[in-house]
């Protein structure tokens, strides 16, 4: 690749990284940052409000299924043009609508335009940077996607004050537009590769991955310890945090800004302290495991005892940081895979990743129901026994969870 090339691609993918930016703030900020405020405006109850982000992770899983033979097929850059437009069209529709139906529509767009940019970015950034640049290249690009989700809190909620949430979300739409087109100005002067039509979507690649027991045990483990903390940051964490914890909406948005901060970096802590311990990866995916039906326990019993705590708050950071083990995660497949199909483990994982939160949104949103919450000031407000039932449920899984990872096999 000439130098001029790699100029224009390395601005092509800048580009990309702000579309990657802005579908993470999409994908956390609603409806975790404006529960209440959906609620009000819409009047409807928490079904349909938790709906918002369930919609938005179920089409986001399934696209994860299929990006990776588009990116091996097509290339990430084309694959990126098209996932743009779909997601740009989401984007504009949402904040431009107060009909749920066409919001539902929106928020699935959104999803399923956003699911081709993280494996698209992973396999451009691998074309320009040698091995040695590219661990640096990649930590930036996900270090990006993770400022869009602590944005999507408390500086989306004290943006809040001065702007409708509405006006905002316009705002970021017409940045994403102003973007796409720049990007596709810069995409019609970079010389792209040929179509590899030789890759093709094979149900047998997903078949070899799912009848290895390890890894069946490996995305059970995964996906419930990844579920919890993600459904905790992007849907119930703040409402929960006002409703039980009698936390104000700013501060609340920042415990969940904070969870957002915790994650980008502890994908870095988690890994390095591993290799201090000389790799034993699975012996610290066990060990997540336990933190997290302690962290839930001890909310559970919290809850249980009627005792509103801002150690809460604590726990729930606690959570993000034992959840962000991508780091640890995909060595694992890597070594316990075939290299022909460990792309395709991969994409696996992140689709029970994406789908597990889907259900645990939808999930939440039916436990909150069974219990008539309280309107005060025109705001639903849930009560000690809906959020027992709902973190019993919680608590429940990560045992689950526990006994999925001592399945795993130390030898990883």
């Amino acid at each position: 690749m000439s130098n001029s090339q790699r100029r224009l691609t390395l601005v092509a993918l800048s580009l990309c990284g702000l579309l990657y930016f802005i579908a993470n703030f999409q994908r956390i900020a609603i409806p975790g940052a404006v529960f209440d405020v959906l609620e009000q405006e819409l009047s409807v109850i928490a079904p349909y409000i938790t709906a918002f982000g369930a919609i938005f992770m179920y089409v986001y899983a399934i696209g994860q299924l299929i990006t990776g033979v588009m990116v091996d097929r097509f290339g990430g850059l084309r694959v990126i043009a098209c996932g743009g437009i779909i997601f740009g069209i989401g984007c504009i529709l949402f904040p431009l609508s107060s009909i749920l139906p066409i919001m539902y529509i929106s928020r699935a767009l959104m999803g399923f335009g956003c699911s081709m940019f993280y494996l698209s970015l992973v396999k451009e950034l691998k074309k320009l940077y040698s091995d040695k640049d590219y661990g640096i290249a990649l930590s930036i690009m996900l270090f990006i996607g993770y400022l869009g989700g602590i944005v999507a809190n408390a500086p989306f909620v004290s943006a809040m004050k001065y702007m409708n949430w509405r006006d905002i979300l316009t705002v970021f739409a017409a940045i994403v537009v102003i973007s796409l087109t720049v990007f596709y100005i810069m995409l019609g002067k970079i010389n792209l590769p040929e179509l590899n039509r030789n890759v093709t979507l094979r149900l047998s690649s997903f078949l070899d991955v799912l009848k290895i027991k390890h890894n069946r045990n490996l995305f059970s483990f995964a996906c419930c310890n990844f579920g919890i903390s993600y459904v905790i940051q992007t849907i119930i964490g703040k409402k929960f945090l006002e409703d039980y914890c009698m936390f104000s909406v700013s501060k609340a948005a920042m415990v969940l800004s904070i969870m957002a901060i915790i994650a980008a970096f502890f994908n870095i802590i988690n890994a390095s302290v591993c290799k201090l311990c000389h790799n034993h990866r699975v012996i610290f995916l066990k060990g997540a495991a336990v933190v997290t039906f302690v962290s839930l326990l001890t909310i559970f019993l919290l809850v249980l005892f009627d005792i509103h705590s801002a150690l809460i708050g604590l726990v729930f950071c606690v959570i993000a940081g034992n959840a962000s083990i991508s780091s640890l995660l995909i060595p694992v497949i890597q070594k316990s895979n075939k290299e022909e199909v460990a792309v395709t483990a991969v994409s696996i994982m992140n689709f029970c990743f994406f789908m597990m939160v889907g259900i645990l949104g939808t999930l939440t949103g039916f436990l909150l129901n069974l219990h008539t919450p309280q309107r005060i000031n025109g705001i639903l407000v849930y009560g000690r026994e809906a959020y027992l039932l709902l973190f019993g449920v919680f608590l429940a899984l990560s045992i689950f969870e526990m006994y999925k990872a001592a399945k795993l096999s130390n030898r990883y």
